[in-house]
């Protein structure tokens, strides 16, 4: 503004006369400006004598130009003019006292100005050979090696002007790169130091396009101000004791306590209505320097503490530490915080929360910062079958006491595992409270390995003189090749509220995806249409020489499968063959660079011809994973053929005592190994004459249903509810098994569907949570809905009211939501 009027006329003269680099970068070269380092001061320090308003160089923010386009047109080297301009502020030579005038030149800004690309930052520096002011690269003192930009260009700074003690410009010669940083040391002096002064700085070119150039605010004068904190949020019960952690108290403007306190200001701790303070003249606080012991003068009452500002508290002083403070909730309700007000003299004052009053006596928590441990389910702590190295241990649980005696030994506890989890070990770091591993082992064998039962008056109960109890607990874990998802822990008992934490989280090394095959009863080589896909969790997981096995519920698989891997992982597959009815493969080869994705194809089935209509599961074994040979022997496991010594999931020892082997297997007698609920349908049979005979396949949120190997087009497609339940259109359905249209009968008035079936006549009423069968009332698992003016009941209770018995349906192995549902041909 100050030379708008002169440098318009004068534009118009030299417009003619610019080279051609002058602006070769303009619409190519970009830059981002912004202020590191900015600073927030009290008048105080600001109005310091012989320093007045001055903001040395080595305690100034930077302005910092980062070049985000670099693209130059002409091959020429390319100049950028650059002008910086302060407001309430005037700029400082580089010996922070001068300020700038005509007779500034550049060999007065060297050590402000910087330059720093992908090596370093290097700072302008007068080269005496070529006389220009360059980038020194050389840290040296010696010698002066110049930074160069990529066409071999020497980059310097030069014609510096100086237009007013606020106002001053310089040209930057050569090219920039993307990423680098053009740095300008803000040393200067303020024109104002009252309160609430804002110093700023303005960048400006017209040969670089600048973002967010304009008002950066670099310097700041506040009134003076404290921050206090504390590192946790401690919980206390109704007329208990509760000592908080490390109190920190900071300034939130200056450099240290010396800017905001002076030799005898008052330092004041305020608790809120409800709290006293605990501490006395004989239970004091601790007050630390900067992590040094002092001994200011303290007073003590019931609801405040006052601390006389002395020399080593008004000093070159960070922080000042205070420990030992003991708060009582003396009148407060649950639910309640305990607030402590920190004032000090002449300060604006701040609160903190400290404490939160409680109703139960033991917590139970896990790090939240931590991240929850994935361990894979079906293997042993030793991970047999696999590559993962993972430890099975869970995250830390923290078993604490709110205050000293709360814990009520007089009654028992438990800790719940969630079923088909369980723990081959535990590791116990106790800090007061007398319990150890050995106590685990004798809970666990008390809980039937199912949960810990703890009996009373296992340990001592805690004197209230004392510090809480607090007990940390890590479990070993494994579990069920069926179990998939969070591993919850509940403590519970009569003395304390049920509590809940998330320790660990079980995937499966494999998924298994396959579709429902309808087939009619064949004695011999029955082939499955469909193939069975097994995909591994992750790339390399699945150990050579490991064995899988499939079969099929009450069904023999014929001849030998063929299992082929994909081409991009790298597995390869051996001994595939069928033996005792199971299809059995092994690992030859480990994958690599991706999961292996196994194809099972060529299925083909011994069926006995008195087999009746129906569905029948494929199961999915992971033998050697397991420690078994064969499927059967993981279905019938028996300990007592096994030794500690075996690998294997079912070998897998819990924890117990050394001279008591308790195997995973005799434990865990309800595994459920099914990979495909109703992998095979049996829609025929000799002795199956009567019931529906007809098939139906419902897609969910598809405008269609198959019936038989019919399709019918649907105005209404199948839902799941937003209580998770599958709900099928009533009349679509009925007619498709064969019922006249004419039987199914609506009542717009009650909003009641009929339906005429044989001998039953069936009703449901929208809303209601009941249906009725020849007039007897069965509940339904869901009400009756109506969507699109279509009447829509829960899958299961439309079977049951249709007589059909045979249900199944597919769900997306990844979502674990049903995608198909298929209501079969009766047994």
């Amino acid at each position: 503004m100050k030379r708008f009027i002169s440098l318009a006329m004068a534009s118009v003269m030299a417009a003619s006369l610019l080279p051609a680099t002058a602006f070769a970068a303009t619409g190519d070269v970009k830059a981002t400006a912004k202020v590191i380092g900015a600073e927030n001061y009290t008048e105080g320090e600001m109005n310091q004598k012989g320093s007045e308003g001055i903001i040395a160089q080595k305690n100034a923010p930077e302005l910092q130009l980062t070049f985000t386009t670099a693209d130059y047109a002409s091959s020429s080297v390319p100049e950028a003019e650059i002008e910086l301009t302060l407001d309430k502020a005037d700029f400082l030579q580089n010996d922070s006292e001068t300020v700038v005038s005509s007779k500034t030149t550049e060999d007065d800004l060297t050590g402000l100005i910087y330059l720093k690309d992908d090596d370093g930052t290097y700072a302008l520096t007068k080269d005496t050979d070529n006389d220009n002011y360059v980038f020194d690269t050389d840290s040296s003192d010696e010698t002066v090696t110049p930074l160069k930009d990529a066409a071999g260009n020497t980059i310097t700074i030069s014609d510096l002007d100086v237009y007013d003690t606020d106002n001053l410009s310089f040209v930057l010669t050569g090219q920039m790169e993307r990423g680098w940083v053009l740095s300008y040391n803000l040393t200067s002096k303020l024109t104002k130091t009252s309160k609430n002064t804002q110093a700023t700085v303005t960048v400006d070119s017209s040969d670089i396009i600048l973002t967010n150039g304009d008002d950066l605010v670099y310097a700041s004068i506040e009134s003076k101000g404290i921050d206090a904190s504390v590192k946790k949020l401690k919980d206390v019960a109704v007329e208990e004791v509760v000592t908080i952690e490390d109190l920190k108290i900071e300034p939130s403007v200056g450099a240290n306590m010396e800017a905001v306190v002076d030799e005898g200001d008052e330092i004041t701790l305020k608790l809120n209505s409800g709290f006293e303070f605990a501490n006395n003249d004989n239970n004091k606080i601790t007050i630390k320097a900067d992590g040094t012991t002092i001994t200011p003068e303290v007073e003590y009452e019931d609801d405040e503490i006052v601390i006389t500002v002395d020399g080593d508290i008004s000093a070159d002083v960070d922080t000042l530490t205070i420990s030992g403070i003991k708060v009582e909730a003396t009148s407060a309700k649950e639910g309640a915080t305990a607030t402590i007000k920190v004032s000090a003299s002449g300060n604006d004052s701040v609160s903190i929360e400290v404490a939160t009053v409680v109703d139960y006596a033991v917590s139970m928590s896990v790090d939240e910062d931590e991240d929850v441990p994935v361990i894979y389910s079906g293997v042993d702590v030793d991970n047999t079958g696999i590559t993962d190295d993972s430890d099975h241990e869970s995250l830390e649980v923290s078993i604490d006491e709110t205050f000293a005696g709360a814990w009520d030994n007089s009654k028992k506890f438990t800790l719940s595992l969630p079923e088909g989890v369980y723990a081959a070990d535990v590791d116990v770091v106790v800090d007061g409270i007398d319990l150890d591993r050995e106590d685990f082992i004798d809970a666990y064998d008390n809980g039937e390995y199912e949960y810990f039962e703890f009996d009373k008056r296992i340990f001592e109960e805690n004197d209230s003189d004392n510090d809480p109890y607090e007990m940390d607990v890590t479990f070993t874990l494994v579990a069920d090749p069926d179990f998939e998802g969070d591993v919850v822990l509940t403590l519970s008992g009569d003395a304390m509220e049920e509590q809940k934490v998330t320790i660990a989280k079980f995937v499966k090394p494999y998924t298994v995806s396959a579709q429902q095959n309808d087939l009619t009863i064949d004695y011999r080589n029955t082939e499955i249409p469909t193939d069975v896909v097994i995909t591994e969790a992750e790339a390399g997981l699945w150990e050579k020489g490991t064995e899988f096995a499939l079969t099929l519920d009450k069904i023999d698989f014929d001849d030998d499968a063929s299992v082929t891997a994909d081409d991009k992982s790298g597995m390869e597959i051996k001994d595939v063959k069928t033996k005792d009815g199971e299809i059995r493969f092994t690992v030859d080869s480990e994958s690599d660079d991706e999961p292996a994705t196994l194809t099972v194809s060529d299925l083909t089935l011994y069926m006995d011809r008195n087999l009746p209509a129906g569905a029948y599961d494929l199961n999915m074994y992971a033998l050697d994973m397991l420690g078994v040979d064969s499927a059967e022997k993981a279905e019938d496991f028996d300990g007592s053929d096994y030794k500690a010594a075996d690998k294997g999931y079912l070998t897998q020892t819990l924890l117990a005592d050394e001279d008591t082997t308790v195997f995973v297997g005799d434990e865990s007698d309800d595994i459920d190994y099914t990979a495909k609920t109703g992998f095979v349908n049996i829609v025929t049979a000799g002795s199956d004459t009567t019931g529906f005979t007809t098939k139906l396949t419902v897609p969910i949120g598809e405008n269609y249903l198959i019936a038989g190997e019919t399709k019918v087009e649907l105005d209404a497609p199948a839902y799941i509810n937003a209580e998770g339940y599958t709900m099928l259109p009533v009349r679509a359905i009925s007619t498709s098994l064969g019922i006249d249209n004419n039987n199914v009968l609506w009542d717009q008035a009650t909003k009641t569907v009929t339906i005429l079936y044989g001998d039953r006549i069936i009703s449901m009423t929208a809303g209601a949570s009941v249906m009725y069968v020849n007039g007897s009332s069965i509940p339904t698992s869901s009400s009756v809905e109506i969507v699109n003016d279509r009447t829509f009941l829960p899958m299961r209770d439309l079977a049951t009211a249709l007589g059909v018995t045979d249900l199944t349906w597919d769900t997306d192995p990844t979502t674990g939501k049903t995608t198909t549902v298929y209501m079969n041909a009766n047994r």
